[in-house]
């Protein structure tokens, strides 16, 4: 049966091929009057090619867009997000890049649930924070191709998250080893570590700290990093390790540092001065990140209240009734770490 004009037509090759229905529509006209035709796919029964035409009719654009790949939706995204003043290394989206290798060059409109489900398994090794990055990553770029009318269907949120695994990257600093810190405070980077454990601070919110978000007197700094929680919150000094913050501050205003570390005070990444430290003094090796859950468990071990500690950390409450009607004032929260002890007796328990 004839279709009606500008509808489109649809043709059997000659060729032996698996795909022999050949469906084009007309998308303009030359001078001389000829057609302008085009392609928009090959098919196994002139049925399916049928129901193309009929969708290009609807959505024009879905076809125009068949060819743009993961690839180059993930550069959509990454400009997007730019574009919204985010920092694309904090979000680890170089890592998750290179996970996304099996779908990278696929066209969007040709990823399916099986696809992305794949990648995940390929890693369901790793941590619950690698997990959620990647996840949070291929969202982006699934996102982004619906806002630009390449596809209309999200397939990630779909996809069964591996379990979490319990990770053994990390562990606290033992009450022996945090007295021994205590007993070299000549060193500077045991200085800085007793600052880290008495803080709770990420490796790199100290070294992000503004000078001017430092305020000795009250006994508090601003700052805070990856989260909407852990962004620019207090985080309590307390009395045992205020000297050592002053010194640091007194050469940063001293060298006109807009941070609090002035530049050089500490290496960029402070692995390598922790592990020389953890040698020389005898300690099990630690990684930078271990002073915070020091800090977590010291406050769980004596006595700290869960809110009290999530307001330190950053970490999101998770509870109507404390997020919305507790308040804990700045004192309340240097109280708080001031009550962590700094002397201990490994047999009869801590003394302050």
């Amino acid at each position: 049966m004839k279709r009606a004009n500008g509808t489109g037509s649809v043709y059997k090759l000659k060729q032996r091929l698996r795909k022999p229905f050949k469906a084009v529509i007309t998308v303009g006209w030359k001078d001389d009057g000829t057609r302008i035709r085009k392609c928009i796919g090959y098919f196994e029964k002139s049925a399916d090619a049928y129901q193309a035409l009929a969708a290009y009719q609807l959505e024009p654009e879905r076809f125009d867009n068949r060819d743009v790949t993961f690839a180059q939706a993930w550069e959509w995204m990454i400009e997007d997000k730019k574009r919204k003043g985010i920092d694309i290394k904090k979000g680890h989206y170089d890592t998750s890049r290179k996970k996304c290798e099996p779908i990278w060059n696929m066209p969007m409109q040709q990823i399916r649930l099986s696809h992305l489900q794949a990648v995940f398994d390929r890693y369901k090794h790793l941590g619950r924070g690698s997990h959620d990055s990647l996840f949070k990553a291929i969202n982006g770029v699934f996102r982004v191709a619906i806002k630009n009318d390449v596809i209309h269907k999200n397939y990630v949120s779909m996809v069964t998250l591996p379990p979490a695994v319990k990770s053994t990257m990390h562990f606290p600093f033992s009450e022996s080893e945090i007295s021994t810190l205590w007993q070299h405070t000549d060193l500077k980077i045991a200085r800085v570590v007793l600052i880290y454990i008495y803080t709770g601070m990420r490796p790199t919110e100290l070294y992000e700290i503004k000078i001017d978000d430092v305020h000795l007197k009250e006994r508090y700094l601003i700052g805070g990093v990856k989260t909407a929680t852990g962004r620019n919150r207090v985080i309590p000094i307390a009395k045992c390790i205020l000297p050592y913050v002053s010194e640091i501050y007194s050469q940063a205003r001293f060298s006109q540092s807009p941070t609090l570390l002035p530049q050089g005070y500490l290496p960029v990444y402070m692995g390598y001065p922790l592990k020389k430290l953890c040698k020389d003094l005898g300690l099990q090796l630690h990684r930078p990140h271990d002073t915070r859950h020091t800090f977590v468990t010291l406050a769980q071990n004596y006595g700290m209240d869960l809110y009290t500690l999530k307001k330190i950390v950053g970490h999101a409450q998770g509870d109507v009734t404390n997020d919305v009607y507790t308040h804990k004032n700045t004192q309340q929260l240097i109280d708080a770490v001031d009550k962590l002890p700094v002397k201990f007796n490994t047999q009869n328990g801590a003394t302050m």
